[in-house]
């Protein structure tokens, strides 16, 4: 090699290493008077720094991130405590403002508390949406492959757009956005941060232990999303439905009850697959509307919709029975909604995120396989699978999706009736944690933190350092309508 060319190589890394130290260095912290949803008002902190958009390049632009502050009210604060937002694509700022709110203020009793919005969420600089809105229409009944067609059309387009634009997608993925959370402790000047998150936030909180386990005081981590379980698996979702068809033979002890719910799952699906149907619904103008409805679109509905919580799960037995008597009244405005929102445009940081978190080859491989003689087929991952084949995207390496054996101290929380992230699949990363515990509710389902008081208290006596002395919360169940 020229000195020439050492030269001009020795700059480029002098002037990498920079990037990375200004960027880094670039903290601003302001009052701000936080207002939440039920307009309770609280003093805090708008905290903004800079980092570079894309690490994997030696020239790139810098995103400027933002945090609010909630400063603990301890003489003797712990190390701050990071929230991590699910999705991907929620915002911490946004969390604070709603019913977690109350759990952001029992916590900051232990230490500051940090309302983190990731890359391109909430308050952190975001990216350009997509222009182009999807053409779906109502009153026909559409198929995977229909929506496949016209989903990976646009999606195509939209990365034309973004490219046209500068938009560097590539660097939305969950690794820069653990770095981005290594800079956040930095900045903070905390030697440790702890981490409290939910869903795709637990996906994140994996991710730092892969990167930084040192770096890491306390973990609390819900409803977990591991690091090869951005797309489920057909197998566990029939697994969840079957549960469900088992509670709704006996109700809870109460009516209704459902004892040949299963055989009427079956047949609805059967019947829909072979002759798909239009039906005609109340509009909010108090005209008709047609909707129509294929076996994929009702997929898409049950998982989207009704798995994720047992507020929503209760339902489910009363409308296979209605479907089975060839009423489709009350799924119809939700296939609807479904519709509309497919309708929009893909929103690019939660996009580029999922399609690079991905799945191992083989777990592709056992989805497609699984999806063939699933009920519910891949609904519960949309078309992820199809667009990661199609698009040809970028993947994270096969490192990223392992979790390793660590030595954090973490508290793991799951709900039994948790359609979206699975039991099974939690207990599994669990034994990842030589000083975790996992705490097992029953009747809970996804969003867990505020189902109970018992809860809240739990992860405020976690973090403060107290002894557990519980295996299992036991919540009342929800009644099945």
């Amino acid at each position: 090699m020229s000195k020439k060319n050492i030269l001009q190589l020795s700059i480029a890394f002098i002037l990498f290493l920079n990037q990375n130290l200004i960027f880094s260095q670039q903290l601003e912290i302001k009052p701000y008077e936080f207002i939440t949803t039920s307009n309770d008002t609280v003093q805090a902190e708008r905290g903004t720094f800079k980092v570079k958009e894309n690490r994997e390049k030696a020239f790139s632009d810098s995103i400027q991130l933002s945090f609010i502050r909630f400063k603990s009210t301890n003489p003797s604060p712990s190390s701050p405590i990071v929230y991590l937002s699910g999705g991907p694509g929620g915002s911490g700022s946004e969390t604070a403002k709603h019913e977690r709110f109350e759990l952001f203020m029992k916590l900051s009793e232990v230490a500051d508390v940090i309302a983190f919005d990731q890359r391109g969420t909430g308050m952190s600089d975001k990216l350009i949406d997509c222009p182009y809105k999807l053409n779906v229409p109502l009153d026909k009944p559409l198929t995977k492959e229909d929506y496949l067609k016209i989903t990976t059309k646009n999606l195509k387009k939209c990365k034309s757009f973004w490219d046209s634009n500068d938009v560097d997608l590539s660097a939305y993925n969950t690794t820069e956005n653990a770095k981005d959370l290594d800079v956040l402790r930095k900045v903070l000047g905390a030697k440790k941060i702890s981490l409290w998150g939910i869903s795709y936030g637990s996906h994140l909180g994996f991710e730092y232990i892969r990167l930084f386990e040192e770096n890491i005081d306390k973990l609390v981590l819900a409803s977990l999303e591991g690091p090869n379980e951005t797309l489920r698996l057909p197998s566990k979702t029939d697994f969840f439905l079957n549960q469900i068809c088992e509670r709704a033979k006996d109700n809870y002890g109460q009516s209704p009850k459902y004892p040949n719910l299963k055989n009427k799952i079956t047949e609805v699906h059967k019947k829909l697959k072979a002759q798909p149907i239009v039906v005609e619904i109340k509009n909010e103008n108090g005209g008709k509307t047609k909707v129509g409805i294929s076996e994929f679109e009702l997929q898409l509905a049950i998982t989207a919709i009704y798995l994720r919580d047992p507020s929503m799960s209760k339902q489910i037995p009363k409308l296979y029975s209605a479907m089975y008597k060839n009423d489709f009244s009350e799924i119809a405005p939700m296939i609807k909604l479904i519709k509309q929102s497919i309708s929009e445009p893909e929103n690019p940081m939660s996009f580029a995120m999922d399609m690079q978190s991905g799945a191992s080859e083989s777990r592709r491989k056992e989805i497609r396989n699984e999806q063939k003689t699933s009920l519910l087929g891949d609904g519960i991952n949309y078309l992820m699978l199809d667009w990661i084949e199609e698009l040809n995207y970028f993947h994270r390496p096969e490192e990223f999706r392992k979790l390793k054996e660590n030595n954090v101290t973490a508290l793991l929380l799951s709900g039994k009736m948790d359609g979206r992230t699975y039991l099974s699949s939690a207990i599994e990363i669990a034994k990842s944690f030589k000083n975790g515990q996992h705490i097992i509710i029953e009747n809970a389902g996804h969003n867990l933190y505020m189902l109970s008081p018992v809860i809240g208290d739990l992860v405020c006596n976690f973090f403060k350092g107290k002894e557990l002395n519980i295996s299992e919360i036991k919540l009342n169940p929800v009644r099945f309508e």
